[in-house]
């Protein structure tokens, strides 16, 4: 039996690998992840290691030592090893046989429905869950469930990598508005990031509120505002917001509040447009609450999707029992994913997407 250990970036690199090599009777011994490179443990590479093996062939010179009528002492050693390693060959190509003919029972269908039920459950659609399932068993050994699922982990994560935050230019001002529905945090998450890039950051920011239709709203981000030690506007209009922005061409970050509006709402979300077409730099953000129901969340891309958003950033993941909401949209729109929060504490509870955490949620048990 000839064994061979494998290590790639993916698990589907070393399955590729695995294939090209070993062939495909190829039987996957043993899997882990580990990190190469760095300085005591730190600063490394993840990787994906995989131990594989398949069984060799006798060569034909062997096969004719075997059936001499005489052997000296040596030669009949030899014959001795041989015979047991053949034995064991046999052995282990009638336990291959009989694995296969039980996975051959089995029908193609429900060979990973362990894995589509798990996605499903926490929120994936059935048939994004099977797109992400798609040719997983490649190589017959690949039926082992934890094999499939540390490719299935390599899928997700690579569904989820388009990731960019808010930049700041070394030059001039960034102007970022955060659109959405009601009830989605968008207040909260603006005071979080005027917070992080002012303390934390050392930059100036300038914060702008466009939602007139709540007193609280106006209040609560005025609140924000003196305790972070940041300016704020209050306008009513395009035309006012126009004057806000040149008012703070100073600073370095202006962000933008706006006032949850229902996707079902035209003239809302015209009024919306209109206020977000005054300056051709703004960079959009839809808010989206992972709380909020798959078909609900789809129907809020596609109306808002009238004010062209760059990124989608989610709320709520701490109160939300599964993010499956967060894979569906990406994969129905390949849109870069920002930031996440996880939280109501100001500065904290706010995070940039971060594909490998957002794996293991949407594959937690």
């Amino acid at each position: 039996m000839k064994v061979k250990v494998f290590t790639a970036q993916s698990m589907q690199e070393a399955m590729s690998q695995v294939k090209n090599d070993l062939g495909r009777d190829a039987v996957i011994l043993h899997t882990r992840r580990l990190k190469k490179g760095g300085i005591l443990g730190f600063g490394g590479k993840e990787m994906i290691e995989v131990m594989a093996a398949v069984e060799s062939t006798p060569v034909a010179a062997t096969t004719e030592r075997k059936n001499l009528p005489f052997a000296y002492p040596e030669e009949q050693r030899y014959q001795t090893e041989y015979s047991r390693k053949n034995d064991l060959h046999i052995e282990l190509a009638s336990m291959r046989k009989m694995l296969e003919q039980v996975l051959h029972k089995v029908p193609k269908t429900e060979k990973n429905n362990l894995l589509v039920e798990l996605l499903t459950k926490n929120d994936v659609e059935r048939k994004i869950a099977e797109d992400l399932l798609k040719d997983s068993a490649g190589f017959s050994s690949l039926q082992q469930p934890e094999v499939i699922r540390e490719i299935l982990y390599d899928r997700i994560v690579d569904c989820l990598q388009r990731v960019e935050g808010i930049h700041i230019p070394a030059n001039g001002s960034k102007i970022v508005a955060f659109i959405g529905p009601t009830g989605v945090g968008k207040t909260t998450t603006i005071a979080k990031l005027a917070a992080h890039f002012s303390i934390n950051k050392g930059y100036k920011v300038a914060m702008v509120t466009a939602d007139t239709y709540r007193i609280s709203a106006v209040e609560q981000l005025k609140t924000y505002a003196d305790i972070i030690g940041v300016p704020i506007e209050i306008v009513y209009s395009p035309d006012e917001l126009k004057s806000a922005l040149q008012n703070h061409q100073d600073k370095q970050l202006i962000l933008i509040d706006t006032a949850g509006r229902s996707p079902h709402n035209q003239y809302q979300l015209a009024e919306l447009q209109a206020f977000l077409e005054i300056d051709s730099q703004i960079e959009t953000h839809l808010v989206l609450s992972t709380t909020t129901k798959y078909k609900d969340a789809l129907d809020i891309v596609r109306k808002f999707s009238v004010c062209s958003p760059q990124k989608f950033l989610f709320t709520k993941v701490d109160e939300a029992s599964n993010v499956g909401t967060i894979i569906n949209l990406v994969c129905q729109f390949p849109t870069t994913l920002s930031y996440i929060t996880n939280g109501q504490n100001v500065p904290d509870d706010i995070e940039l997407a971060d594909p490998q955490k957002l794996a293991n949620l949407i594959l937690r048990d």
